[in-house]
């Protein structure tokens, strides 16, 4: 056998896995298509951002890199919901929580670096880059894959973390149920005329929400846009100029940051959401995007992806600490009910808060802004929802 466990895919949540596991004593492979070290060698200026909750930072600070982490980020202490129609506003605070801040914004580079860093380090992982799954085998107490140009390990367990476009999950006939948001994201950074004042802004409009989110390491930039169009607008929008681009960004946001500059390229990607239907099958657990993908509304996807690890590692490390087989379905299955059903909730609020500020029924609207009004005057309430969306359980 190889290594007890393969891990497919060596993004943040891959690289996250086979990190944790390390730390346990398990030996891991971790296999990717690309190359992620040369990959955090790119411009943070063209890099994904990312939201960091509490939840995250705390397994950050478990491996050991959060105090390099942070020096990298830009924490955020509030958050401030609106529609463009100026009804409704909600804001949520750090200090409500008693926290000093909500999360933190960070690069996906600059987390990928770290964790190479301690890949390359551990004696118990063996990095493959360049490799291109061709198929699985099970035999007994072991499952084999096998690449092109014919290589072929073994491992008791191998996990997906490859993506929404999962190979290990296509291979292993694992179905999934798709939609699309019928919106494409549009993402750049931007240099705004007033301070950001540590605050992540979201605005609702009836074409799609614009996140305006504090970053002050992106070279000359101090906001990173994610800015979700609906399809026939998001078409307007790529025929714009850059300049025509921020006109209509500074007009749709009300100009709630002052003035605008483009500091990056625009870049823009279609939204869809996907979830399997199992996060497992014999001998083969998914992780992060391989299991579900996320609308960026809340930033949450990374987030979501990393309590699956931290769930998936804690239920393995039980399992081989009492004799039992890691890659039993039994074992799988407790991974499965400890996060399908949370998971599963998450789409479902983000869903019901998209749809509760872009409609145009006045009948939702009231409901909505009742229900709003309601969780402002109840502290109790707010709480628990800000501490859910801080990733504090």
């Amino acid at each position: 056998m190889d290594s007890e466990i393969t891990v497919v895919g060596a993004g943040v949540v891959g690289s996250s896995l086979a990190c944790l596991l390390s730390k346990q004593g398990i030996k891991v492979t971790l296999l990717d298509r690309g190359s992620p070290l040369s990959l955090s060698k790119s411009s943070i200026l063209q890099d994904r951002t990312l939201a960091l909750n509490l939840s995250s930072i705390n397994l950050f600070k478990e491996l050991n890199i959060w105090h390099e982490l942070k020096k990298q980020t830009t924490p955020f202490k509030r958050m401030f919901v609106w529609d463009s129609k100026g009804s409704s506003p909600l804001e949520f605070l750090a200090e409500e929580i008693k926290k000093k801040e909500l999360g933190y914004i960070i690069s996906n580079n600059t987390i990928l670096k770290s964790l190479n860093k301690l890949i390359q380090d551990s004696p118990k992982i063996t990095l493959k880059q360049q490799t291109e799954l061709s198929g699985i085998d099970i035999k007994e107490n072991e499952i084999y894959i096998s690449f092109l140009g014919g290589e072929r390990i073994s491992s008791k367990l191998i996990i997906g973390a490859d993506g929404i476009n999962s190979t290990l999950r296509k291979k292993a006939k694992i179905k999934t149920r798709t939609w699309s948001y019928d919106q494409r994201a549009f993402v750049a950074g931007l240099k705004t005329e007033k301070f950001h004042d540590y605050t992540a802004w979201q605005l609702f409009t009836p074409t799609g929400p614009i996140a305006l989110l504090p970053f002050d390491l992106m070279e000359g930039s101090n906001i990173s846009l994610v800015w979700s169009a609906e399809i026939d607008y998001a078409e307007k929008l790529q025929k714009l100029t850059q300049k025509e681009f921020v006109k209509e960004l500074e007009e749709k946001t009300e100009q709630i940051l002052g003035k605008i500059d483009l500091k990056t390229d625009i870049r823009s990607f279609p939204l869809n959401q996907l979830h399997a239907k199992s996060y497992f099958s014999e001998r083969i657990a998914l992780v992060g995007d391989s299991a579900h993908s996320f609308h960026p509304l809340a930033g949450q996807g990374l987030n979501i992806g990393l309590s699956d690890v931290t769930s998936l590692s804690a239920v393995l490390i039980k399992a081989r600490r009492s004799g039992l087989d890691i890659g039993s379905k039994r074992t799988l299955k407790d991974y499965e009910r400890s996060r399908k059903i949370p998971n599963l909730t998450m789409a479902a609020l983000m869903e019901l808060f998209k749809e509760g500020f872009e409609t145009s029924d006045p009948w939702v609207k009231l409901a909505r802004n009742f229900a709003f009004n309601m969780a402002t005057k109840n502290s109790t309430l707010k709480k628990r929802v800000i501490k859910e969306a801080a990733g504090i359980t």
